[in-house]
């Protein structure tokens, strides 16, 4: 009922799936013991006169097993609902911190639409596979079974019927469900693919537009919609079926017992009060598999969703694969102020890719030494970098900080040395004073223009009508590239670590702020470790080194002056 990845990453489903299965039984035998003291009372009333007085026992009973049916559903309700909003928080949570681990080489893979998608509709969708369907498929084990075994002991000929007809209608819902799984995992890649092609139409629509394409891209979403609808008709068509099916069967069995019920008693071979018990439980025998057939089709859309997330959970980072399982053995790395960074023999390869990024590298970098990787795009600057920031790992050979392999390195604090500007730094929705503190939580006014100042975007920033305090839009769109990257360096500066690594510091800049940026950085740089990944070098004032990479193989290491 529960995919076993989802209790491993949530142990507290398991304990809802044990509170589930006694409020089932409990509810199952509340059925029983309402049946059996109508059927008495009316018996009683009816058939021999009885007064209150006579009933009044069996009346308190029915109060009792009422009020406690009702109780165990409030319990089952509290239980549900506490149970999905555990499991929805904890699994956003999961993903965001499985996103981070396996960082940007990953992301860049994935669709942002279809990631949103699953982490917020598809686990919000997860309420009602836990609130509605696993309580209602956990009652439709449970009940059918407490119900028959009184219904044997009071009368086996209506008990063979109902297990006749209950046989039916798991085969029907096997049929009836996978069918529906199909269309529904069907249905949600549609979606996914949906959410993908509008998000990536939105993003792009300013370049749609310049170049008067924003008609290809309404026509690719209106084929996208147009392939959901068929596919979503389908599902709705997969379950109606179903729930007329197990109608049918449901109706039939109820019908059928009540027929016989009511031959033998006008030949006088069973009593009214049994016979009106089992007439009166035999719909609660159908009712919770019928319940559990349409909560299996409203929940198919969460289960879809889950499969997606938990396999995403499940994606081993490059670091896990390429060093067969999980190797940190080292608490905390080294420091970068004392220990050279050495490279020996480095292969970067990308999955799925016949062709290295990086092939046979071998460098050693000093405490306070400037490299320069420069080279063509698609070189192998960019997947350096990424190695060193243990976003990807080796094919072959090491990266070592002193004596200590990098592999043997907890991420998450190794990363604590280094402050890092990627080739498309992204800047959240929110003030510029926030977007910089990411960097350094808490830091100071004077401290944040510092960076501004040092990154050559002071000036413009004070211009703004806020200041530091203005707004800026999801990505920066209110900026241009070159004030984004900017912005991006000054966050950079505020973080003040001993190495740091810039990856086309300059691509969106021009000659002017280029200079002015290499004169105001070269204090704040002098005393550091800089690897700066580049077409050219410009952006440094001092460079120690150039490591001229092409197609992933050092060419030549020399320096400035050589």
């Amino acid at each position: 009922m529960i995919d076993p990845r989802l209790a491993k990453r949530v142990p507290s489903t398991r304990r809802y799936v044990l509170t589930s299965v006694g409020v089932g039984l409990a509810s199952s035998v509340c059925v029983v013991v309402q049946a059996v003291l109508i059927a008495s009372i009316i018996n009683q009333v009816l058939l021999f006169g009885g007064g209150i007085t006579r009933v009044t026992a069996s009346l308190i009973g029915l109060g009792v097993a009422l009020l406690g049916r009702a109780g165990l559903s409030w319990v089952g309700e509290v239980s549900a609902t506490r149970a999905s909003t555990t499991v929805s928080s904890r699994l956003r949570r999961l993903v965001l911190e499985r996103s981070l681990e396996l960082g940007p080489v990953w992301l860049s893979g994935e669709r942002a639409g279809e990631l949103s998608l699953s982490t917020t509709r598809g686990i919000s969708a997860l309420d009602t596979y836990f609130g509605r369907y696993l309580p209602q498929v956990i009652l439709a084990v449970f009940a059918p079974v407490v119900i028959l075994a009184w219904v044997v002991t009071a009368d086996w000929i209506s008990a063979v019927i109902f297990a006749v007809l209950l046989a039916l209608i798991p085969f029907a819902m096997i049929v009836f469900g996978k069918q529906a799984e199909r269309e529904t995992q069907r249905q949600w890649r549609r979606l996914s693919s949906l959410s993908a092609h509008f998000l990536d139409l939105i993003q792009g629509l300013p370049t749609l537009r310049a170049l008067g394409r924003e008609t290809h891209g309404r026509r690719e979403v209106s084929e996208a919609t147009e392939g959901l609808r068929l596919t979503t008709m389908k599902t709705l068509r997969v379950a109606f079926l179903s729930a007329l099916s197990l109608e049918l069967i449901s109706g039939l069995g109820v019908g059928l017992v009540a027929m016989v019920l009511g031959l033998r008693l006008l030949d006088g071979s069973m009593s009214f009060g049994v016979a009106l018990a089992i007439l009166i439980v035999a719909p609660e025998v159908f009712l919770p598999l019928r319940r559990a057939g349409a909560e299996f089709h409203a929940s198919a859309e969460g289960r879809a969703a889950a499969k997606r997330i938990l396999d995403i959970l499940d994606q081993e980072s490059s670091l896990t694969v390429a060093s067969g399982g999980p190797s940190i053995t080292q608490v905390t790395p080294p420091s970068l102020l004392e220990n050279q960074i050495v490279v020996s023999d480095l292969r970067i390869r990308y999955p799925g890719q016949r062709s290295p990024a990086v092939d046979s590298l071998s460098i050693s970098i000093s405490p306070g030494e400037h490299v320069a990787f420069v080279g063509p795009s698609g070189g192998g600057k960019s997947s350096i970098l990424s190695a060193l920031l243990c976003f990807l790992s080796p094919e072959r050979g090491t990266i070592a900080v002193g004596d200590t392999p990098l592999s043997k390195i907890d991420p998450l604090l190794w990363r604590t040395q280094i402050t890092w500007v990627p080739q498309h730094p992204h800047l959240f929705q929110g003030t510029v004073r926030s977007n910089l503190e990411i960097a350094s939580p808490g830091a100071s006014r004077h401290s944040v223009m510092a960076a501004l100042e040092m990154a050559g975007i002071a000036e413009f920033i004070d211009q703004l009508r806020d200041g530091i305090e203005t707004e800026l839009g999801e990505g920066g769109l209110t900026l241009s590239a070159g004030e984004r990257q900017r912005l991006a360096i000054a966050r950079a500066i505020l973080r003040d670590a001993p190495l740091v690594l810039l990856d086309e510091p300059g691509a969106h800049l021009d000659t002017f702020t280029q200079s002015r940026l290499r004169s105001s950085l070269d204090p704040w740089l002098r005393d550091r470790t800089v690897l700066i990944a580049a077409h050219r070098s410009e952006l440094l004032d001092r460079v120690d080194r150039r490591i001229y990479i092409d197609a992933g193989i050092e060419r030549i290491d020399r320096r400035p002056d050589e």
